[in-house]
């Protein structure tokens, strides 16, 4: 029973490890995700570019398997081409290696840095706990997953020294069959496929080399190895998230995949035959063997950074071989700026759905202009695209209401999070735009079935406020997408213009009528057309003034 007690304890310091990743990530992610942003948007085609911003953004959320998943999403809406994700791709994988890195800490010198690392992060939960401040909180998260990582090394390093060696230093002979014998090198290379495929992270298997190799469990040769293996397990994930993506978006994934078999195919011989003098050369660099695999698994992503860069644009025409073009049929019935692959990183998330949002408003925009050309011009025949622009209009309704749901479950800043509830109201608002576009047209169709016309003198009217609406709008998207409140009162002194032009041709039809100029069906379309132009202005208006209330929700929380 003991025995089972001790694997309890030490699976358990697996996951409290596996815990403090996460955490620790995520809250980094929080703290630097205005800079991720910065730094994707400075991704172009400068290779040495792409890689840097690779290192830096999974250094950040400590997987390069979440990045590459991410960078997958991004080429499927069109974000990054190929070239660009391949470059950061690249870099992704050194700066996975931090984790380890971290992890060897454990074994510096005579201080015990575990212990240190534990009373910090008990001193970040109190933060996040006792201090009502997002910074702070993030900040504390940061140090608390720090300590559970520290704290799960404990726990695994005590157990399986218990579960592993017969009398606290002699290894059980089955501990020397699996972990310190001599196996064939293609074997332990699919064992660290296997086993970081299972747990969708190269960190979290490589982490687990360090603490066994620190205990004495582990031989440095066998984790060579293990390593390479590790490097194409972490691929799996992304293969998988790239089901139902377009083209581009699954040959990234591929990209992922060719470059770490390349790098593994590269080291493995060389690694193989010098195995013992590579020992000797990181042995001379430290005497941790579980600091000797973090520095390996650095340099091994670096050099094979270095020596495939170069041929970046042949792995991309590779995976374009394997992965080949297909003629599909465009469909406006998509999302094109937001993925759930990008819900991997909220505050990225976040930013390319008020993209999404942008874009609805310009369809719904067109059909106002589309569905008043139908009206003022009876040659003009524009049903079948507004019928179609409006299902448009219905599909993004939801999804991006949905995606927005999906959204608002995830970890995010205060601020975010505001800013996604007021996305709610604002989809609302355009959804509803494209129905008084609607009502326009069946006004149109109803004049013509009836043989009736507006007079020159209601078409200019009717001209005017459609301008007007146009206007408005082009300063009420300025304002959502900048988040400029200055612009505002140019919105609002717009759309009491809009209300007191309604009411001013409302007046002027109604002398029409009394002169006899105006039927009272043609009348009838008119001011409902002048009702429906006038609710058009006072949706946009809301969408404008969303920024407002999310602004004076936020200030007014801090």
């Amino acid at each position: 029973m003991d025995m089972l007690w001790n694997i309890f304890f030490m699976f358990g310091g697996v996951a409290a490890m596996m815990l403090g990743m996460k955490t620790m990530g995520s809250a980094l992610e929080q703290v630097a995700g205005g800079g991720m942003k910065k730094l994707l948007g400075k991704v172009t085609s400068n290779r040495f570019a792409g890689v840097g911003v690779g290192i830096a953004v999974t250094s950040i959320i400590q997987s390069s398997t979440a990045t590459t998943v991410m960078l997958v999403g991004f080429v499927n809406v069109g974000l990054l081409t190929l070239v660009q994700a391949t470059n950061v791709i690249m870099g992704a994988n050194i700066g996975t290696t931090v984790t380890a890195h971290i992890v060897s800490l454990s074994g510096v010198g005579a201080i015990d840095i575990g212990a240190i690392a534990a009373m910090i992060g008990c001193i970040g939960i109190l933060m996040a706990m006792l201090i009502k401040n997002e910074k702070v909180e993030n900040i504390g998260n940061i140090l608390a997953g720090l300590g559970l990582i520290f704290v799960g090394l404990e726990f695994i390093s005590t157990y399986a020294k218990k579960i592993m060696f017969i009398d606290g230093s002699t290894p059980y002979p089955w501990v020397e069959m699996i972990f310190q014998a001599d196996h064939f090198p293609l074997l332990l290379i699919v064992i660290g496929i296997v086993l970081t495929a299972l747990v969708h992270s190269s960190s979290t298997i490589t982490s687990l080399m360090v603490v066994l190799a620190s205990i004495g469990v582990l031989s440095f040769e066998n984790a060579l190895f293990l390593a390479l293996g590790s490097n194409i397990g972490t691929c799996i994930t992304s293969i998988l998230s790239s089901a139902g993506t377009n083209v581009n978006a699954k040959r990234t994934a591929i990209v992922h995949l060719l470059f770490n078999t390349f790098g593994c195919l590269i080291f493995i011989i060389p690694l193989w035959i010098l195995k013992s003098q590579v020992g000797g050369i990181f042995a001379s660099m430290s005497n941790d063997v579980g600091q000797q695999i973090a520095i390996f698994h650095t340099l091994f992503n670096i050099l094979t950074t270095l020596i495939l860069l170069p041929f970046a644009k042949y792995v991309v025409k590779l995976a374009c071989i394997i992965i080949p073009e297909k003629q599909v049929e465009d469909s406006k019935f998509k999302l094109e700026f937001i993925d759930n692959r990008l819900l991997e990183t909220p505050p990225i998330a976040a930013s390319y759905t008020k993209k999404e949002i942008v874009r609805m408003g310009k369809i719904a925009l067109s059909n106002i202009n589309s569905a008043v050309e139908m009206l003022l011009d009876s040659k003009a025949d524009n049903s079948e695209e507004i019928k179609e622009n409006e299902e448009v209009l219905n599909y993004l309704n939801k999804s991006i209401t949905a995606y927005l749901t999906k959204l608002m479950s995830k970890d995010m800043s205060d601020e975010n999070d505001k800013k996604i509830g007021s996305y709610y109201h604002v989809v609302s608002d355009l959804e509803r735009v494209g129905d008084y576009a609607e009502n326009i047209m069946e006004y149109s169709l109803r004049l013509r079935s009836e043989e009736m016309s507006f007079s020159e003198g209601a078409i200019e009217e009717l001209k005017n406020v459609t301008s007007l609406i146009n206007s408005l709008y082009e300063k009420t998207i300025n304002a959502f997408d900048d988040r400029d409140v200055s612009i505002l009162p140019y919105v609002e002194e717009l759309e009491e213009e809009i209300d007191e032009l309604s009411v001013e041709l409302e007046s002027k039809h109604i002398e029409r009528v009394k002169q006899g100029a105006c039927t009272a069906q043609l009348g009838s379309i008119y001011l409902q057309t002048v009702s429906n132009l006038e609710r058009v202005a006072d949706h946009i208006t809301n969408v404008a003034f969303s920024i407002k209330k999310y602004l004076a929700s936020n200030k007014q929380a801090q």
